[in-house]
């Protein structure tokens, strides 16, 4: 919804508007100005709140933050996924260094168990993490924005619902993400009990 110029010497400006595309802000194809006898030209072509007068300007600045927030949290759900798979890697590559000899000695005690039962949890909880039935909101619907221009709502007004409606989602999104941290950190005590599991048997077999 807003407008980000930019320009360079001997180069017209340009002007590049910001679109809301799975919560990320995004360019879209610049369009340039003709440029003037100076190399930089004239202005380029008024933004939606220059053919107001009587727009807020302060509102573009609310929306690009809830913007920012809704992008940076779309960022750590991608980060706590890669590491929940990273996790997964690191449960499999224990369990072939360490469960594969102590699976190999006779008699296989508790900490076999619980290396066992540690393997699993890793498993369950990166699955919870990755499989995708839980409901984000980062972007807004084309229709609904459409509706409001319809409507007759001013640029003002559609800033101003866009970014309380961008501040809800990211508070729905956070509520979710706690359950995902929340997961991660189980996930990583079950690597350290599958650890300690296949350690501790491979002492006990040693030992025996």
């Amino acid at each position: 919804m807003g407008w980000v110029r930019s320009g360079a010497r001997g180069v017209s400006r340009v002007e590049h508007r910001a679109c809301v595309a799975g919560g990320i802000v995004c360019d879209v194809e610049p369009v340039e100005a003709p440029s003037g006898a100076d190399g930089v030209g004239p202005a380029a072509p008024a933004r939606a709140r220059d053919r107001d007068p009587g727009a807020d300007h302060r509102l573009e600045l609310v929306l690009s933050e809830a913007l920012r927030a809704l992008a940076h949290q779309q960022s750590l759900l991608d980060n706590v996924r890669s590491r929940a798979t990273i996790l997964t890697g690191a449960a499999a590559l224990v369990a072939s260094l360490l469960g594969a000899p102590a699976l190999q000695r006779e008699d296989p005690g508790w900490p076999t168990v619980v290396a066992l039962f540690g393997l699993v949890g890793v498993l369950v909880c990166t699955m919870g993490i990755c499989v995708p039935w839980w409901r984000w909101y980062f972007r807004s619907s084309a229709s609904a924005l459409l509706a409001a221009v319809d409507a007759g709502h001013s640029y003002d007004s559609m800033c101003r619902h866009l970014s309380a409606d961008l501040e809800r989602w990211v508070d729905r999104n956070d509520r979710t993400m706690l359950i995902l941290h929340g997961l991660f950190t189980a996930g990583l005590v079950f690597l350290f009990a599958e650890i300690g599991g296949w350690a501790s048997e491979l002492v006990r077999t040693g030992a025996g």
